[in-house]
């Protein structure tokens, strides 16, 4: 598959309706600041050299990884060979068929890259040549491929949980706090206060920052502002929107408060972010 290839089928990523589109992947790539669909992606690199950027945090492109995205993430890679599988699916098929694993909306991407072993390595391929061949039949039933795609994710889902020994794991954290950034994500657009989300949680502020501080190691403020400040560089170079409506988007009474809260958190003004990219 062509560079050209690659990249023209990026330009239509936002337009599937399918519940799961498969691609094979072969050759090399180059995109920045490319804001994922509205859909979960999993890339299968059986072979890889390359960097990519999630996030705009950088990750070398290795054999036998699996390169996740969420909904709405910003990547740039530079891919110098690739050889695998990228398998699209969308967000109403995760919540209605994989909702107790990692990839329901109530989690962050906290694992975008997984490394893999030879064993898992040539397990997921095994898998993903069946799902390859099912979807190529056109006799086979469609509940067939959604089952198929339903055991891959799983396969990922089941070798991030083998590996997974972080102290911040999401899976491991206090009720409370993995309460608290599921409420983040539904409501960081409209609101940055401690208070509105500890009394959404019936505890007081003080208590959340002290049970957040102690199991993240950073203040309730600081996780409310960081996931605002992600959202206002995915949308500074992932949209064409004009610096006022990101701050009308975001919550903000006007883009001059907007502009000071970006660089009181970053140090850096949005329209210099915009020009200047990571």
């Amino acid at each position: 598959m062509s560079k050209l290839y690659l990249e023209k089928n990026l330009e239509w990523e936002d337009q599937i309706t399918d519940s799961i589109t498969y691609l094979p992947l072969a050759g090399v790539s180059e995109i920045s600041n490319f804001r994922s669909p509205d859909s979960y992606v999993f890339i299968f690199f059986e072979k890889c050299k390359g960097i990519h950027f999630i996030d705009f945090l950088k990750y070398q492109e290795n054999d036998n990884q699996i390169h996740i995205s969420f909904p709405g993430q910003i990547h740039s890679w530079k891919t110098e060979s690739a050889l695998g599988h990228k398998l699209i699916i969308s967000r109403k098929f995760v919540e209605m068929n994989l909702f107790d694993t990692r990839f329901s909306s109530q989690y962050i991407n906290s694992n975008p890259i997984v490394n893999l072993s030879e064993y898992q390595s040539d397990k997921l391929r095994d898998e993903f040549n069946l799902l390859s061949r099912e979807i190529a039949d056109q006799n086979t039933p469609r509940k067939i491929i959604s089952l198929r795609v339903q055991i891959i994710i799983n396969l990922i889902n089941n070798m991030i949980d083998k590996d997974a020994s972080t102290e911040t794991d999401k899976t491991k954290i206090h009720p409370v706090v993995s309460n608290f950034y599921s409420l983040i994500e539904e409501h960081f657009w409209v609101s940055k206060s401690v208070k509105f989300y500890a009394e959404k949680l019936a505890v007081t502020a003080n208590y959340l920052n002290i049970l957040v501080k102690s199991e993240i190691g950073q203040t309730a403020k600081d996780i409310i502002d960081a996931r605002t400040v992600l959202e206002a560089k995915r949308m500074l170079l992932g949209s064409n929107l004009s610096i006022k409506q990101i701050s009308f988007d975001l919550g903000f009474p006007s883009i001059s408060f907007f502009s000071s809260y970006i660089y009181r958190n970053t140090g850096f003004y949005p329209k210099n972010f915009r020009e200047n990219g990571v």
